[in-house]
């Protein structure tokens, strides 16, 4: 009964509970909106989610990171636009991305040429939106609440999430466990948690790729082919992310003006 319903957990689930809390915690004392997003959007938690899976990268990895995409938006409209508590709004959030993960797990052909062409879909979307995104200065914002609180706090949420994990398969990856703490972390200032997705939608499928291969046809370590696919991602995501901080300073600067 506790197998079925994921409350057996192993060591590298543990990990990746510890791993998203710490994170969790410190976007929680972080007042700079653009950094929260940053620790929002930084694979660690997804590449400890590929260590607990145990599976090799594939579709649905690259589909779940422009569903990941979808949710910060759904967030944001839900509490900006309908005028949703944030509480609901990131529910609502998940609701919609493990319903559709569910739906789209057996029916996603995991083949290399469905792989390849979802990375393709995601990199387009992702330089697309980065060029056009609109910017908004973010406000800065860190939790009164103190740490011994707070931390036990994100630990019984993340726990909570972790209880999913086996039912999303290769979604899980890029479920928004990070995003869902920051999307509360940064509900003064959703709109940097948007601004900052697209670098993952341009960086991530070079890591998925990079990743794959390493493990299918060298049959490589999963913490080499780990280590290897964020060594990639950061080469990537490094500029961008400086671009999209000139771009807001940019914007602020007009702003004051």
């Amino acid at each position: 009964m506790f197998e079925s319903l994921n409350f057996n957990f192993s060591f590298y689930d543990w990990l990746l509970v510890f791993m998203v809390t710490a994170l969790g915690t410190l976007s929680a004392y972080v007042k700079d909106p653009q950094v929260k997003a940053v620790l929002a959007t930084i694979p660690i938690p997804c590449g400890f989610a590929y260590i607990a899976v145990g599976l090799p990268m594939g579709t649905a990895n690259a589909i779940s990171g422009f569903m990941c995409f979808l949710y910060v938006h759904i967030v944001r409209i839900l509490h900006y636009k309908v005028k949703f508590p944030i509480v609901p709004s990131i529910a609502a959030g998940l609701a919609f991305f493990v319903t559709l993960g569910t739906f789209l797990m057996p029916r996603i052909p995991n083949t290399e040429t469905s792989f390849v062409c979802v990375c393709i879909f995601d990199l387009i979307v992702g330089i697309v939106v980065f060029q056009k995104q609109k910017y908004k200065s973010g406000v800065r914002y860190k939790t009164p609440l103190p740490v011994y609180i707070k931390a036990p706090a994100i630990a019984g949420v993340v726990s909570g999430l972790m209880l999913i994990k086996r039912l999303m398969g290769g979604f899980c990856t890029s479920f928004p466990m990070m995003n869902s703490i920051v999307s509360y972390e940064s509900r003064y200032s959703l709109g940097d948690q948007c601004r900052q997705l697209p670098l993952f939608l341009i960086a991530g499928p070079f890591m998925f790729a990079e990743m794959r291969y390493l493990e299918t046809l060298l049959g490589l370590n999963h913490w080499i082919v780990l280590l290897c696919g964020y060594i990639l991602f950061a080469l990537i995501y490094w500029p961008l992310n400086k671009e999209l901080k000139r771009r807001n300073e940019c914007n602020y600067n007009r702003e004051a003006r």
